[in-house]
């Protein structure tokens, strides 16, 4: 299976991520970073929709 990851390091906050595929990104209100949600299935489309806006190019898949 593949999981889409954040690498916060380079991440800007632009929340593209959250716009495009809000069931797989969340902003941790806590610590302020995107973080991706726990899930049995990633839509693809969608997280690759939000891959390929990302102006940080800090979201990529893990193949698990």
């Amino acid at each position: 299976m593949r999981k889409p990851v954040v690498d916060i390091g380079r991440c800007t906050l632009c929340e593209g991520c959250l716009a495009v595929c809000p069931q797989v990104f969340e902003l941790n209100p806590v610590m302020g970073y995107i973080e991706v949600r726990e899930l049995d299935h990633y839509p693809e489309d969608a997280v690759q929709e939000a891959i390929n806006i990302c102006p940080a190019k800090c979201l990529a898949w893990l193949e698990e």
